[in-house]
């Protein structure tokens, strides 16, 4: 059954009109449906509804930024184009990412000049970078190339609903999709008990690293130079997995966060000695989290509705979490006679 999927598009929007036109002929070309507020930009409350249902209704969801931040909505404090992305990626839709290269010159009236925007401009960026379908871009023509080619791959590798006419319905043909999701299933229960298996057998193995285990975090930040050009630059620092596990489940308390929101936390709360830094292995982030789950500190549950992974504290996990923060009647005693002397 032939398919056409719809693609939003979302960028500023002055400063990168040729920019999405040439994006629009080549969704086009691809056979895509491309969806975009062309006729108005959402700059207000009532707009950005309208927004959020047609974002709804697409199967992908294409961002491109440049050097402007955008108009910025009163109530959030942040920019329509950040609203938009930011509620594509809480509705699970796969989001192809293309920033403009930082060392590429555009013309003034294209980049914003209040340093606030700078600012959110560059955090936005720098977390939208880290999804796995972002590149860089430095010309229209560089755009395109890229965007053809990460749209093809995303209809291959990431299977979306689509659209398709009434008429090309295929009973039969729907049937062994669900024989085959049925297949499917059955495999990922059998890999998933064979995975609790090898897990028991690993943890009965010998005890897991936890409160002396030193490891390194890798990260990036943005370095300005005095004519405001930015660059990256990587560095790390070393931490120990029991102050790791502090943060993450100090941010969970009693309640389950996907991926992203641990990896925010351990930004901002690990002592690293920039602003604004951004963990840039993801892998470092899920072996992490998998070192906890092994331990017993932490359990992942997958989300049929927003298609996302979850991760919680377990029993044993919050009683190691309130044994490391809570404040014991003993210290307080202690830090009270130490005052008197």
């Amino acid at each position: 059954m032939e398919k056409k999927y719809q693609v939003f598009i979302s960028s500023t929007y002055t400063d990168l009109i040729e920019e999405r036109k040439k994006v629009l002929d080549i969704l086009l070309m691809a056979d895509c449906i491309p969806a975009g507020m062309e006729a108005f930009v959402a700059t207000d409350a009532e707009q950005f509804e309208v927004i959020k249902k047609v974002i709804d209704l697409c199967d992908y969801y294409v961002l491109i930024i440049g050097r402007r931040y955008g108009s910025i909505n009163a109530d959030t404090g942040i920019s329509y184009t950040e609203m938009e992305y930011d509620y594509a990626i809480s509705k699970g839709i796969p989001v192809l990412v293309f920033a403009l290269d930082c060392s590429i010159d555009v013309s003034p009236d294209k980049v914003d000049t209040d340093v606030h925007k700078l600012a959110k401009l560059d955090d936005f960026r720098n977390k939208a970078m880290n999804n796995r379908l972002a590149s860089v871009w430095k010309s229209v023509e560089d755009l395109t190339g890229k965007l053809a080619i990460s749209i093809m791959k995303a209809k291959t590798e990431i299977r979306r609903p689509g659209w398709q006419r009434g008429t090309d319905y295929d009973e039969g043909t729907l049937r062994r999709q669900i024989m085959d999701l049925q297949e499917t299933n059955q495999q990922l229960k059998n890999e998933l008990e064979s995975n609790k298996q090898l897990i028991e057998v690993l943890t009965d193995h010998g005890e897991l690293a936890f409160d002396d285990c030193v490891v390194t975090v890798p990260y990036r930040y943005t370095k300005y130079d005095s004519r405001g050009s930015s660059t990256y630059i990587h560095n790390s620092i070393q931490s120990d997995l029991k102050s790791i596990f502090t943060i993450v489940a100090t941010e969970m308390m009693d309640v389950s966060v996907i991926e992203s929101v641990i990896t925010k936390a351990l930004e901002q709360h690990l002592p690293i000695p920039h602003r604004y830094p951004t963990i840039d292995d993801g892998q470092f982030i899920k072996r992490t989290l998998n070192q906890f789950r092994a331990a017993g500190l932490l359990f992942s549950s997958w989300s049929k509705e927003s298609k996302k992974l979850y991760w919680g504290l377990t029993a044993k996990g919050r009683l190691v979490r309130d044994d490391i923060i809570l404040i014991r009647k003993q210290e307080t005693e202690d830090g009270n006679a130490e005052k008197n002397e």
